[in-house]
């Protein structure tokens, strides 16, 4: 049976008002249901960067040019290399375990399955990514890839920066921004815990004239005030994920002044 494809989201991708793609590839629930007869039962998939693509609908008014991953992180991890190390989900496409080292599958993807899944979900993202930095290239002399990720651990900070230690953006565009969230109210640490992933990486070429940063929002910063466990889809808190809302589209509200 033939995987069902799922069609990537974006705005603002024919409008360069700013030398600006905002990269969302984590936060996706979609799971082709193919995928859900072979998934353990009662299983959890916690940690898929809940609420972004609303949490940054401002960037909508705002004239950004934005590409959203509505697939599932476990169904393929487009923030991933194709070469595949181990089991970690750290250095693979397609996780065996959930980011909490559970055990998913009853049965596992053969590779027939996962190179259909690189062919229809992998390949597709990254192929659009491409094409819209290059438009994007053909009206500014500079390009800003802005990968926007959150995560639920408290390292010590609300907002993580990550340019892949300087290799993918300027020390000077990372300053930039971590100015922009502090005068905001949040805290921000630089190239710690989350240095940038492969999108950061892989795009972030400065000699070209592209620089990526990868942007880190805490769950707790956004979501709710409170540690996070096994969870999907957690509760917001109305006015604290409201507030948090607010401040960050002022963060990218004066960015675009920049």
């Amino acid at each position: 049976m033939k995987m069902q494809y799922q069609k990537f989201e974006g705005y603002n991708t024919f409008i360069h008002q700013h030398p600006v793609v905002i990269s969302i590839p984590h936060s996706g629930i979609w799971i082709p249901p193919e995928m859900k007869t072979k998934l353990k039962k009662d299983l959890i998939l916690p940690n898929s960067d809940w609420y972004l693509p609303d949490f940054y609908d401002f960037l909508r008014e705002q004239q950004y040019t934005v590409l959203i991953n509505p697939v599932n992180r476990y169904v393929i991890d487009v923030n991933r290399d194709r070469i595949r190390e181990g089991d970690s989900y750290k250095t693979n496409l397609i996780y065996t375990h959930t980011i909490q080292d559970d055990k998913m599958y009853e049965v596992l993807p053969n590779d027939e399955e996962i190179q259909e899944r690189i062919d229809n979900f992998y390949l597709p993202y990254h192929q659009r990514l491409e094409q819209l930095l290059a438009e994007k290239k053909k009206h500014f002399p500079k390009v800003y890839l802005l990968d926007l990720h959150s995560f639920g651990l408290n390292f010590g900070a609300d907002i993580l920066l990550g340019s892949s230690f300087g290799t993918s953006c300027s020390d000077e565009f990372l300053k930039k921004m971590e100015q922009l969230c502090s005068d905001q109210g949040f805290s921000v640490k630089c190239n710690q815990e989350y240095a940038g992933g492969y999108i950061t990486r892989h795009y972030g070429r400065q000699g070209l004239g592209y620089e990526a940063l990868q942007i880190e929002l805490w769950y707790g910063a956004y979501i709710e005030k409170r540690e996070f466990g096994k969870e999907e889809l957690p509760r917001i808190q109305g006015g604290f994920y409201k507030d948090a809302r607010e401040r960050m589209g002022r963060v990218f509200e004066t960015l675009m002044q920049l």
